[in-house]
C-alpha cells in the first residue's frame, strides 16, 4: 500500500503567494508600492493614464445611472432597480465593480484623493 500526501487547503494553491506587480510593466514587486525600480521613470505617465482610465469609468457609471433614473422616472431619487432583465442593470453594476478595482489600483500610488 503506498501512502499519497495532499493538501488540505486546496491543491497547488496551498503553496502559491499572492504578489502585487508593477502596473507598468507587470514585473513582480517586493514592496506594496505601484510601480517597480524600472518604471519609476515613468511613473507620472502610468499615474495620468489609470486615472483616465478611473474619470472614463465614472463618466460611463454617470451616463448608466441618469439612464435608470430616467427609467424609473425620477432625477431626484435613489435607483431602486432590481430589473433582472434590464441590461443597463448589469452594465452598472459591472462599471461598479470595475470602478472599485480601479479606485483599489490607484490607491497603490500612496496619493491622497481629493
Amino acid at each position: 500500500m503506498k501512502k499519497v500526501s495532499s493538501s488540505k487547503v486546496g491543491g497547488l494553491m496551498a503553496f502559491a503567494k499572492k504578489r502585487s506587480t508593477c502596473i507598468g510593466c507587470k514585473a513582480g514587486l517586493s514592496h506594496d508600492g505601484a510601480v517597480c525600480k524600472c518604471c519609476e521613470n515613468k511613473e507620472s505617465q502610468i499615474y495620468q493614464k489609470e486615472i483616465s482610465k478611473l474619470s472614463t469609468l465614472e463618466e460611463k457609471f454617470s451616463r448608466l445611472w441618469t439612464q435608470c433614473q430616467r427609467c424609473q422616472g425620477s432625477f431626484h431619487e435613489e435607483v431602486i432597480c432590481t430589473s433582472r432583465d434590464c441590461p443597463i442593470f448589469y452594465m452598472r453594476k459591472k462599471v461598479i465593480m470595475d470602478l472599485n478595482d480601479q479606485t483599489k489600483l490607484i490607491t497603490r500610488f500612496g496619493v491622497d484623493n481629493w
